[in-house]
């Protein structure tokens, strides 16, 4: 009877790792609805896992729950981080709001005037811009703000938008570094392994830095690529036209800007807030929701509007579909053989040599895995084999992950969404660029970053941070 039970395991942890590569497979597919398919394989997954696993032993196990509900259903709601769904909600609302009062528009129309057209400082102002809108809302918000921006500026001043977008859409990846609230892969990281004792603060003084020195490499990278798109010199008479732009001229209401930047403010505060100890309001995922209610009040709209219009309910869906897909990949223990190779390399009592080594294979294995698996997915991965490693490790080897998870994303166009979304934006304008082409060209970047990442976690390692 062991026996056969022992082989209807091993049945279920394979058909259970090919639903999930099947999963994944489809989801690079063009045109596939990734909501349905994702939802579709987590429901599979879970029917497997309940059917032919000894569901409440790799939930234990594996997942290291200290408790594990005899109910299946609450024990799968379990794998699903409510803070992590929670910050996407809320900044979702919180961007249609800013957005509905035309903030960002007035600000790119300042960003124009006060670049006067010139074409790299329009590169370095709409990349610094986007950089920041990172920082704060997640990036796909930013792409969808950004993009069309970036879009129209350039039809203005007559410039080939190939550069602009593509440079856009690598700095909602590389804004979205320095705090834990602006990618997919912060938020399961901050929220995933709170035992790291990581504030909101603490994080982005360590991300911040080497998300600066991204920029600054990712400008000087498409400075040379691009350089013959961007001697191009405007005339004196676009000059005088790019004077004459008043920003407001859009802006229906003067006091929505004011609103926004209240809004804003207050988010932010709120944020660093966090990070004080003795806080009551110590939750980042409460502070976004306190927010949106605030913006609701600021703004005097109602609720139902912005739960119709402004929260991404895909997205939602996508998310608690993945957190359940990945969690029972890992209970059913097909991690396990990656993460017992770490450990041993780890050994019992870790030493710096082996803390850089294993930096080293995560940062080496994560840039393909995450550049073809999506960033979402591999930093459930990456987050689960990091709580299975051996207790104690430096915040180094925790930044490791955290990079690791975030960079392999602007590898292909597979690997975020919001590079997809780019080179959806470039081919509906007349510049299309194939998935080859666009790894081809980026390809230089993107290793250099992923190695800058390694790189800045073994100098931490070895400062014992």
């Amino acid at each position: 009877m062991a026996g056969l039970l022992g082989e209807l395991q091993w049945i279920g942890t394979i058909l259970i790792v090919l639903v999930v590569l099947a999963t994944i497979i489809l989801l690079t597919k063009e045109g596939i609805d990734s909501t349905k398919v994702t939802a579709t394989g987590a429901l599979v997954v879970s029917l497997l896992y309940l059917i032919l696993m000894d569901w409440e032993k790799g939930f234990r196990d594996n997942l290291a729950f200290e408790e594990v509900p005899h109910n299946f259903l609450e024990a799968l709601a379990k794998t699903v981080n409510i803070e992590a769904i929670l910050i996407i909600f809320s900044i979702g609302i919180i961007v249609a709001i800013t957005k509905g009062a035309g903030f960002f528009d007035f600000v790119s129309l300042h960003i124009v005037k006060l670049t006067r057209g010139d074409p790299k400082k329009l590169l370095v102002a709409l990349g610094g811009l986007t950089f920041f809108v990172s920082m704060f809302f997640d990036n796909l918000s930013a792409i969808i703000l950004l993009g069309s921006l970036t879009v129209v500026t350039c039809k203005q001043l007559e410039l080939n938008p190939e550069p602009y977008v593509l440079f856009v859409g690598i700095n909602t990846i590389i804004g979205g570094l320095p705090t834990p609230v602006s990618s997919i892969p912060n938020i399961i990281f901050f929220n995933l392994y709170p035992e790291a004792g990581m504030s909101f603060i603490k994080f982005t003084a360590y991300m911040f830095p080497i998300a600066i020195l991204f920029f600054a490499l990712a400008s000087a990278f498409f400075f040379f690529v691009y350089r013959k798109q961007l001697r191009i010199k405007v005339t004196d008479e676009k000059k005088g036209q790019i004077g004459r732009i008043n920003p407001w001229s859009g802006i229906a209401d003067r006091k929505n800007i004011w609103k926004s930047l209240i809004l804003l403010s207050f988010l932010f505060v709120g944020f660093i807030l966090t990070s004080i100890p003795g806080n009551p309001l110590d939750d980042v995922a409460l502070m976004a929701l306190i927010t949106v209610f605030f913006g609701l009040f600021l703004f005097r709209t109602d609720l139902k509007r912005y739960l119709r219009e402004g929260v991404e309910w895909e997205m939602i869906i996508f998310a608690i579909a993945l957190f359940v897909l990945m969690g029972l990949l890992t209970a059913a223990g097909a991690l396990l053989p990656l993460t017992n190779m770490l450990s041993g390399v780890l050994g019992a009592d870790p030493t710096t040599r082996g803390l850089i080594l294993v930096a080293v294979i995560i940062g080496v294995v994560g840039l393909p895995i995450t550049g073809f698996l999506n960033s979402f997915s591999a930093a459930l991965i990456f987050s689960y084999i990091f709580r299975a490693l051996p207790a104690g490790l430096l915040t180094g080897l925790w930044f490791g992950f955290v990079l690791s998870g975030n960079i392999g994303g602007a590898l292909t166009p597979l690997g975020s969404i919001t590079i997809l979304m780019s080179l959806e934006i470039l081919n509906r304008e007349g510049y299309p660029i194939s998935f080859l082409k666009y790894v081809k060209k980026m390809l230089p970047l993107t290793l250099a970053c992923a190695a800058l990442g390694m790189a800045y976690s073994i100098v931490l390692i070895a400062l014992g941070l």
